[in-house]
Parts: C-alpha cells; sequence; structure tokens
C-alpha cells in the first residue's frame, strides 16, 4: 500500500538519523578526550574542526526532521483528501443504494398535493376572521373607558372656573402692595408766557392763545424727555414776571419746590418780541427763553435762542420752539436723574 510504504520510508530515515546522531556524538566525545585535536570555541563551546563529527550530527538530525520537513512524500496528499471525501458522498451513494424503488415512488405523489394547497386555502381564510373579531372588541371596549377619562377630567375643570369668582378679589389685594413699592415718578412743574407782536407772521395770535400752545409744549417735552409727571404752575402774567425777575437767591423758585406737592425740578419758559427798530421782517422774530431750577441742589439753567418760522409750522414757530426744549431738557437731563 502507500501509505505503508510512506511509513516505513519515514521510518527508515528516522533510524538512519539516530545512527548518524549516536556516531557524531561517540566521534565528538573521542575528539574531546584527544589532545592532539585541533579545536575552535564557539559560544562557550570547543568543537574540533578536524574531525566530521557534527557534520554527521546535523545529517543525523536532518534524516529525523525529513519526514515532517519534506511535503511532497508519497501517501501524503492522498490521504487527506480520501478522508475528506469520504463522508461527504457516503450517505447519499448509501440511501440510493438501499431503496432505488422509494426514490421512484415520491414522483407519482405530486400529482395529488397540489389539490391539497388549494384546500388548505379556506382553512386559512377561517381563522382570520376571528382574530379580526377580538380586534374590533378591545377597541370598542376602549373608546367608552376613554370617554369616561375625558368626562372625568373636565369635571374637576369646571369646578375650578366655579370656584374662581370667590377668589377673585385676591388679585386686587395683590396688586395693592405692588403698586405701593413701585417709587412715585418725579414732578416737573412749569408755568410759560407768550407775548405776540402785531406782525403778520404771528397770525393773529394772542397772549392768551399762544400762552396755552407754549405750555402743552412744555407738558409734552417734560413727559417724552424727562419722563416725569408735568405739572403747570396757575400763574398770571404779573405772577410769572414776579418769579422770573427774582434775584439770585431765588427766593420764588426754593417756596414752590418746598410746596405741598414738592416737584424735583422747576421749567419757566418765555417767548417774547424783542425790541428792536428796523424795517427788516427777522429782528422782529421772538426770542426763546429757557430756565430750568433744580430743586435737588438749588441750581439753575437757562438757554436762549432766536426762532425762526418754518414753512410745516403747526403754529408760529411750533417747530423749531419744540425742538429747542427738547434740546434743552435732554442737555440737563442727566443732572435730574443723579
Amino acid at each position: 500500500m502507500p501509505a505503508d510504504l510512506s511509513a516505513l520510508f519515514d521510518t527508515l530515515l528516522v533510524i538512519a538519523g539516530l545512527i548518524l546522531v549516536g556516531t557524531g556524538l561517540v566521534m565528538f566525545i573521542y575528539s574531546k578526550t584527544s589532545s592532539q585535536a585541533s579545536s575552535v570555541e564557539a559560544f562557550g563551546i570547543k568543537l574540533n574542526v578536524t574531525h566530521p563529527s557534527l557534520i554527521l550530527v546535523l545529517a543525523g538530525v536532518g534524516l529525523m526532521l525529513a519526514p515532517r520537513l519534506l511535503p511532497g512524500l508519497p501517501g501524503k496528499d492522498k490521504q487527506e483528501p480520501t478522508v475528506m471525501a469520504q463522508p461527504g458522498p457516503q450517505p447519499p451513494a448509501a440511501s440510493l443504494e438501499a431503496s432505488p424503488e422509494r426514490a421512484a415512488a415520491p414522483t407519482p405523489h405530486p400529482a395529488p398535493s397540489p389539490p391539497i394547497p388549494v384546500a388548505a386555502a379556506p382553512a386559512a381564510a377561517v381563522p382570520t376572521k376571528p382574530a379580526a373579531r377580538p380586534r374590533v372588541q378591545p377597541d370598542r371596549a376602549e373608546t367608552p373607558r376613554m370617554a369616561a377619562a375625558t368626562t372625568a377630567v373636565r369635571k374637576p375643570v369646571v369646578a375650578v372656573a366655579a370656584d374662581r369668582p370667590a377668589i377673585a378679589p385676591t388679585p386686587a389685594v395683590a396688586d395693592a402692595p405692588a403698586a405701593a413699592a413701585r417709587p412715585a415718578r418725579p414732578t416737573l412743574a412749569y408755568a410759560a408766557l407768550g407775548l405776540p407782536s402785531h406782525h403778520g407772521f404771528w397770525s393773529g395770535e394772542t397772549r392768551a392763545s399762544y400762552t396755552r400752545r407754549v405750555q402743552t409744549g412744555l407738558q409734552q417735552a417734560g413727559r417724552d424727555v424727562l419722563h416725569m409727571d408735568a405739572r403747570g404752575l396757575d400763574l398770571n402774567q404779573t405772577e410769572f414776571d414776579a418769579w422770573w425777575n427774582e434775584s439770585r437767591q431765588h427766593p420764588r423758585s426754593r417756596e414752590l419746590c418746598t410746596s405741598a406737592h414738592a416737584p424735583r425740578a422747576l421749567l419757566s419758559t418765555r417767548v417774547e418780541t424783542p425790541m428792536a427798530i428796523s424795517t427788516v421782517e427777522s429782528a422782529y422774530w421772538p426770542e426763546l427763553k429757557l430756565r430750568l431750577f433744580d430743586c435737588a441742589n438749588q441750581r439753575l439753567y437757562q438757554q436762549q435762542k432766536t426762532l425762526s418760522p418754518q414753512n410745516d409750522d403747526a403754529w408760529p414757530f411750533a417747530n423749531e420752539f419744540s425742538s429747542e426744549v427738547e434740546r434743552f431738557l435732554r442737555t440737563y437731563r442727566g443732572d435730574l436723574t443723579n
């Protein structure tokens, strides 16, 4: 057999290798005892270079390892495929040889097999109907539960709405301390006097009518620019002139600052035509005089400017009057907020 020959050949190689190794070892030991042998030391071992003992040992080891290192030996490649191929083909071969008549028997059976799935189709359709019924029933049962849940949620909402009228007064009570905690806005007391002339650019304005226009402009500027509650002083022309011409100690201004409704500042404005003798109309344009008295530090701020008419004035000198008053208040607004 090829396998037996391969095993015998491997055994012979191993035996030959053992013989060579044994012979080499004997010669190596003999060379160590001989004093005339020339030796060389390598890796701490003295070897005889004149005696072939080392070659014999290496040759013997090579012969012993040859059966494992040489893959092309006869018999080795044939054994592996025979072992791997046997389990695969044996079962089908055995089944075919054992029952050749049984293999032919299934051929007539496919003829009756087609009617079987046809009869099974209605049987499969029957279980689908009861399967669909339980799906519909839980949905119907859940709907009343959901309705009951919604009604249960709505009931407390109605109860809360009924209780709200009794609790309604409480927010008003809570707003009262909040309003009291807010700091009161400072007050700006203002007074004005307008003295138009008989020139045509005044459009027939009188002292009373023009004074009211100036007072309205001061009130609007005080609220928009200074963010204060503007309050007008009820002064006639004589009282206004007395306050306007007060001394540098400002006795009247101090008196107004310490009144019942003590203001944060006093704003006085005077619009009058200057004294002039000229044929030029612009020489009689009015002068705007502004005064702002700070009640906290007793300081007086003043400004004076000649007004000029504009084409889109709502009333004589309205545009320039408003712009100058706003500019004047913005200039000293920082001193009033400190």
